[in-house]
């Protein structure tokens, strides 16, 4: 005969283990496009060239979230504008300064918010002193 008292100990004792705050299941990434950061100004990395885990259907501007970096973001959706990452904000080196993103190597064609990645995909955010000539 178990005691009453060792069965509420075994009992709490399995309800902690159980939420332990380990996730026990496995994350499953949808896609894992690489990104990283980089301020051409100061030439100095934020984020080093890495995949990031996301959802069917993630966005350009949901990989730079997956960064765990800080970010500033106006607008929403399509709509949305990357004006700071870790602080460094736009036009703090000149009118024409601010964030803009390659993807697989030529300049981003939508907005942040609109394109769609997949895992083949590569994104770099730049700042850059002159953020139009970027474009050209």
């Amino acid at each position: 005969m178990i005691k009453p008292y060792l069965s509420i100990s075994l009992l709490a004792t399995a309800l902690l283990v159980g939420c332990g705050g380990e996730e026990t299941q496995q994350e499953t990434c949808d896609v894992t496009p690489t990104i990283s950061v980089y301020n051409a100004a100061t030439e100095e990395t934020l984020y080093q060239e890495k995949s990031v885990c996301l959802e069917e259907d993630a966005t350009v501007l949901d990989a730079l979230k997956a960064t765990g970096l800080d970010l500033e973001v106006t607008g929403s959706g399509d709509m949305s504008y990357v004006t700071a990452i870790e602080g460094i904000e736009e036009k703090s080196e000149g009118q024409s300064s601010g964030w803009v993103f390659a993807f697989n190597g030529a300049p981003g064609d939508e907005g942040a918010g609109a394109k769609e990645v997949e895992s083949t995909d590569v994104i770099q955010w730049r700042f850059e002193e002159d953020a139009i000539a970027f474009f050209e």
